[in-house]
């Protein structure tokens, strides 16, 4: 007999444990047309009263929820982070390319200017002497050519805007 008491009781615990430790909260409107919560009955005169079971707090569960909430954010920040700084190399990459190939560009036409002077003095040493040209002159052009080519390697920035 003590046996069967004991069976039926925790029988009986386990069907209605989960509601032992949870309350119910009714919501009616009173008189004045005011919504009301509460965990005890509503008055007779209420209307529409309704009734919410409510769910137990669970530690446990809140904690890992918030575990799992937080290394998501962890993981998003970290990816954010990652992103970042892929923009960022990339476009340091690129500005590091767009600076070679400005300075490719300028060597070219450094080349060019310093090819095209060249062939001026050239021309003039090839040049004859006559009566109109004297080798006074033909030492003073080749001079102020050497010169430009000088600046062109000293400082193109300034020769090519002048």
């Amino acid at each position: 007999m003590h046996r069967k008491i004991v069976f039926s009781f925790t029988a009986l615990f386990f069907l209605f444990g989960s509601t032992i430790f949870a309350d119910t909260i009714y919501t009616w409107t009173d008189a004045g047309g005011v919504k009301r919560y509460s965990n005890s009955q509503p008055p007779e005169d209420a209307e529409n009263v309704q009734t919410i079971q409510e769910i137990p707090y669970n530690q446990r569960s809140d904690d890992q929820q918030r575990r799992e909430y937080d290394r998501m954010v962890e993981d998003a920040s970290k990816g954010a982070d990652r992103h970042f700084e892929e923009q960022a190399d990339k476009k340091a990459q690129e500005e590091e390319a767009r600076q070679q190939q400005q300075l490719e560009a300028q060597a070219r036409r450094i080349e060019q200017e310093r090819a095209k002077l060249q062939k001026e003095i050239d021309d003039i040493q090839g040049r004859g002497l006559s009566r109109t040209f004297s080798p006074g002159q033909k030492e003073y052009l080749i001079r102020q050519i050497q010169e430009k080519i000088d600046q062109l390697e000293n400082n193109p920035d300034d020769y090519f805007t002048k």
